[in-house]
């Protein structure tokens, strides 16, 4: 639900990029160079990624196990992203079961909050 929730912020009128965390492949290390107040990590639940990915892999007619599906596989990509989240000191929110409205409700008052603390500290 990363393009989907990115778009909804859009429509909010949220500047938004959406950088998609792939096994084996550096983040972009304009990542870090960010405000870290401004980035938000996405996490779920394992098991709630693997429906979410074999419903997909269905749509898309491909056929049976792949390691798009795998749940070792994916457990191991979380934690992976995990790592990033930790190194740029990013906040995280977990979108498992919750509609694409209440993650970014959720993320709008995190950033909004975060920014404020600053201006409250200068």
């Amino acid at each position: 639900g990363k393009t989907p929730l990115s778009m909804y912020l859009s429509v909010l009128g949220w500047k938004v990029a959406n950088v998609p965390l792939v096994e084996g492949v550096s983040p972009p290390a304009e990542l870090f160079q960010l405000d870290r107040r401004r980035v938000i990590g996405l996490s779920i639940e394992p098991g709630q990624l693997v429906i979410h990915r074999q419903q997909r892999q269905s749509r898309l007619g491909a056929p049976g196990p792949s390691a798009y599906t795998d749940a070792a596989a994916i457990y191991e990509e979380l934690e992976a992203a995990q790592q990033i989240f930790q190194r740029g000191g990013f906040t995280v929110v977990d979108v498992t079961d919750k509609p694409i409205e209440t993650s970014a409700d959720e993320i709008v008052e995190r950033v909004t909050r975060q920014l404020r603390r600053e201006v409250h500290k200068r």
